[in-house]
């Protein structure tokens, strides 16, 4: 289950410790708040693994922990349950809406006081981090905090198959026993369905229309796969070519 406490626990194995500061123990129990515990414990794995690959890999050695740590912990509040769905737009990818919630919380006067040394440059770092983790072609050429929040959270789906070949099995046992999965391969599909009958616009140039295609169901599914048709990259570049010829 999530800690209860707000202190991270050592990974002796993978030889991580995740920083335990004012700013990342709140941001913890932010994501508490507004997520499942299944998607906090997804975000504890991934900041687990990020932390793995900063120190195996050197060109992401000089990713600032703190930095890094609370862009993982807070890049899925895109997925905000229940009550918290208040806080979420209705025309943004969840990416984007995640990004907007994290620099939000940063900059809140209430946890000022913990946020000393965070100028403008950390706060983007944190957001296009966000904003770019499921975007992994346009992550990897950008700032080390930012490629490793996307690799980080690519590594909870692929663990030792990570392609970066950095993920041991022993590490990746390690992070899964203590951050467990619970029903995260239940509750995955049924977030990303939900946001293509939410804010189905969001979805169609991205990965989460995939989820959409493969999971819904019936009159759901039918009304889904005619918009995606209809609003997919490829129809609406070609049909506004074709709608230019008239002044060509």
């Amino acid at each position: 289950m999530v800690p209860s406490n707000p202190t991270f626990p050592h990974l002796p194995i993978s030889r991580v410790a995740i920083p335990s500061t004012p700013l990342t123990n709140a941001a913890l129990a932010y994501s508490r708040k507004l997520t499942s515990p299944s998607t906090v414990n997804h975000c504890l794995r991934s900041v687990a693994f990020a932390l793995i690959l900063a120190r195996k890999l050197p060109p992401y050695a000089s990713a600032d922990p703190e930095t890094l740590t609370l862009a993982v912990l807070m890049h899925d509040l895109g997925w905000a349950q229940d009550a918290s769905k208040s806080l979420l737009s209705t025309d943004k990818r969840f990416e984007v809406d995640g990004a907007n919630l994290a620099r939000d919380f940063i900059g809140n006067a209430e946890i000022a006081n913990h946020a000393s040394g965070w100028d403008e440059h950390r706060l983007q770092l944190v957001w296009d981090a966000i904003a770019l983790h499921t975007t992994p072609s346009i992550a990897a050429h950008k700032q080390p905090v930012v490629a490793l929040v996307s690799l980080g959270v690519l590594a909870d789906f692929t663990g030792p198959n990570h392609p970066t070949g950095t993920i041991s099995v022993d590490e990746y046992k390690e992070v899964v026993a203590t951050f467990p999965r619970l029903d995260f391969r239940e509750e995955l599909p049924k977030i990303l369905c939900g946001l293509c009958v939410d804010k189905p616009q969001t979805t169609y140039d991205n990965f989460v229309g995939d989820f959409g295609l493969a999971g819904l169901q019936g009159a759901e599914l039918e009304t889904f796969k005619a918009g995606k048709e209809k609003n997919g990259t490829a129809a609406l570049l070609l049909g506004g070519l074709q709608a230019c010829e008239q002044y060509e």
